[in-house]
């Protein structure tokens, strides 16, 4: 991939530090990327191409695959000069911990974003009978199943562990799904 979609040169040691995910400001992948890149740190953001056709032109835009995601390899004597930077709102973590992503994972992202392929990014799907674990609240680390959906951002949960369904109506980002599902 070229430097116009973000990737710094990588050798043998930057490749024991792993890939982290910065949070960004909307419409402000770019630029974040960028200041990463002229201070020497490893940094990508996947991108597509857009074209828009107007009356007297035809213009095509690089627009961020991810909205508000930044990757970056960042040793960690060098976090707090990330996190400093204008328009970087924090690390995305995962259950307290920073979210990592396999090179394996980057270097898909890295072959999505050079071709020519129409993509676009939706959250992991939920359906009906997926197992999954409550991850905040006064329930938080038991498991059930998803009975039904309530619309994009809600879930109906039976709980299991109690030997009877509990119904609970539950925000999607109180859930994760648990290992060994799909």
């Amino acid at each position: 991939m070229g430097s116009a979609e973000g990737q710094a040169g990588g050798n043998a040691a930057a490749q024991a530090v792993p890939w982290l995910v910065l949070r960004t400001k909307t419409k402000c992948e770019k630029f974040v990327r960028d200041q990463l890149l002229a201070r020497g740190i490893e940094a990508y953001v996947p991108v597509t191409r857009r074209t828009a056709r107007y009356v007297r032109k035809v213009k095509t835009y690089e627009l961020p695959l991810i909205s508000c995601y930044a990757f970056v390899r960042l040793p960690r004597d060098r976090r707090h000069e990330a996190l400093a930077l204008p328009y970087v709102q924090g690390m995305l973590r995962l259950d307290g911990r920073d979210c990592i992503v396999s090179d394996r994972e980057m270097d898909w992202l890295q072959r999505v974003s050079g071709s020519r392929m129409e993509a676009r990014v939706e959250t992991a799907s939920w359906q009906p009978g997926d197992k999954v674990m409550l991850t905040r609240g006064q329930l938080a680390g038991m498991e059930g199943h998803i009975v039904t959906r309530q619309g994009k951002h809600e879930m109906a949960i039976a709980l299991d562990n109690l030997g009877l369904q509990l119904i609970l109506q539950v925000p999607v980002e109180m859930l994760e799904r648990t290992p060994g599902d799909r």
